[in-house]
């Protein structure tokens, strides 16, 4: 019959466990965050006005305005929809479109950097990045076939479309600060 195992075996378990666990910590510290601009094919900046994140031609003191996008990835679903989380504002206000039958898009209080550790839960936050021709498309991980749009309007609210048409535009650059 074994008997207890010995104090330093015990001792290098812990010590595993330790540094596991520590390696984790430091990892999820470690999540890169990424600082871009974005903007439609039709040159429009996004930017807050009233709480809500809009998009306009911004010119002279008014280019000032401009929001710029941070983002990581979110390494929850599969890697090759290259999934991401977008914030504003240092990544502390993240965009989110919670499943609807009539999704919306709002800012949300949160810390970028830990909704990649929220798993299923970072859906709603979480949008899957196309290219083709040098430009970028959005579509919610909540809400499969809805793309981050703008309105073919200036100054009109960010929001969320099925396809473009007269009055969205899916289209974006996307550009690395």
């Amino acid at each position: 019959m074994a008997g207890p195992p010995p104090p330093c075996a015990t001792l290098l378990v812990f010590t595993l466990l330790f540094l596991c666990t520590e390696a984790e910590g430091f990892a999820a510290l470690q999540t890169k965050v990424f600082k871009y601009r974005i903007w439609d094919m039709d040159q429009k900046l996004l930017y807050l006005r009233n709480d809500q994140l809009v998009a306009g031609h911004l010119q002279g003191a008014n280019a000032a305005l401009e929001e710029k996008v941070f983002w990581v990835p979110n390494r929850s679903f599969a890697q090759a929809r290259q999934p991401v989380i977008l914030g504003i504002q240092n990544g502390t206000r993240c965009l989110a479109s919670p499943a609807a039958p009539r999704p919306t898009l709002r800012l949300e209080d949160t810390d970028i950097r830990a909704l990649p550790r929220a798993g299923d839960a970072s859906a709603p936050f979480t949008f899957f990045r196309s290219y083709k021709d040098g430009m970028w498309r959005f579509e919610s991980a909540a809400n499969p076939g809805w793309f981050l749009c703008t309105s073919a309007r200036a100054h009109e609210p960010l929001g969320l479309a099925r396809g473009p048409d007269a009055t969205r535009v899916l289209d974006f650059y996307f550009q690395l600060c």
